[in-house]
């Protein structure tokens, strides 16, 4: 399946594949034509945050990453679906989330290195290299993901940012700043954090939706029946996370989808909740209650890392409700239909 990622791509001046010496004429067996890249650069920015124009290639990027989440590349979709409204949010959810990032850097005189931009750079181009036959399957891959050069190196930066942080925050460094106190976690365990698991039955390319549709419906009448749900999960379920394990997710709210979680905390423990329709697919969520002896046990590993991320995330949204969002008016002429 194809996936929107940031891809292992170079920041550089590709070596033309028909450079010559000068003066010097050069002939080969086979001529193949260059690729040709659609030129973004001149398209206006949609979107001001804190004054600071959105470059249009950004905006694209993370449109197509989130549409393809709905279609999965399927232009019938949106024939009878119509999500314009949530993907818009979505983008711009990711973006201020990004711009949120950089503004608690400053805020904590966290910044990436030369050396470690350079880093970045070498490791892009040895994928580059390893990954693609030539410049045109390069440029072809970058336009198939609705990226530039710039942009991906950009989104890789911005990774190891967060990421260098986020270390620094959690370390003895910083004082710390994000502390990982067992006292803590346990009281945000109790109070915030609940445990469930679901089936998923995905649509995936080549699917047939109605027959995924009556699936999951025979799953839930087998369910209100008195069928296993751990053994329905183990059976049908397409979530590579929870197979294989009955530990489910712990999660707080909005910790993970909002359809999820919405559908979660709405349960009592034991309960299962009615089919729940995505636009990727469809959920049954279980309310179960929480495992003692497994928080116990990874209280200072796995819910300390949790911990730790939930508390940055916070940092992080407080940013982003101080920011100034000013939209262009062709942000709303934007639709799944019509960006290119």
């Amino acid at each position: 399946m194809k996936r929107f990622i940031v891809l292992f791509l170079v920041l550089t001046l590709a070596v033309s594949l028909f450079a010559c010496n000068k003066g010097e004429e050069t002939t080969t067996e086979t001529e193949t034509e260059p690729y040709t890249m659609k030129d973004v650069s001149d398209v206006p920015s949609p979107v001001k945050i804190n004054g600071v124009e959105v470059p249009y290639a950004v905006f694209r990027y993370y449109y197509a990453a989130v549409r393809y989440r709905y279609d999965k590349d399927d232009p019938a979709y949106w024939e009878n679906n119509d999500y314009t409204e949530t993907i818009r949010e979505e983008v711009i959810r990711y973006i201020r989330r990004n711009y949120a990032v950089e503004e608690l850097a400053k805020q904590y005189n966290v910044e990436l290195t030369p050396v470690e931009i350079n880093k970045i750079k070498q490791q892009l181009y040895s994928e580059r290299m390893a990954g693609y036959e030539d410049d045109n399957e390069y440029f072809k891959t970058l336009d198939e993901y609705f990226l530039t050069e710039e942009v991906n190196q950009k989104l890789e930066e911005l990774a190891s940012l967060e990421e260098k942080l986020f270390n620094y925050l959690t370390s003895e460094e910083s004082g710390p700043k994000i502390t990982a106190e067992a006292e803590l976690i346990k009281r945000y365990l109790d109070n915030y954090v609940i445990r469930a698991d679901h089936i998923l039955i995905l649509n995936d390319e080549g699917d047939d939706k109605n027959e995924n549709e009556t699936l999951i419906n025979e799953l839930y009448e087998k369910l209100l029946n008195g069928a296993d749900f751990e053994e329905l999960k183990e059976k049908y379920s397409e979530d590579d996370e929870t197979n294989g394990s009955a530990v489910g997710y712990y999660m707080a709210k909005d910790d993970i989808s909002k359809i999820l979680s919405d559908a979660a905390f709405s349960l009592n423990e034991g309960e299962i909740s009615e089919v729940i329709y995505a636009p990727y697919g469809y959920h049954i969520v279980k309310r179960l209650s929480k495992d003692e002896d497994y928080i116990k046990d990874n209280l200072s590993g796995t819910f300390a890392s949790f911990y730790q991320s939930h508390i940055f995330e916070e940092m992080l949204n407080k940013l982003t409700e101080k920011q100034n969002i000013e939209y262009d008016q062709s942000f709303y002429t934007y639709t799944p239909t019509t960006i290119k």
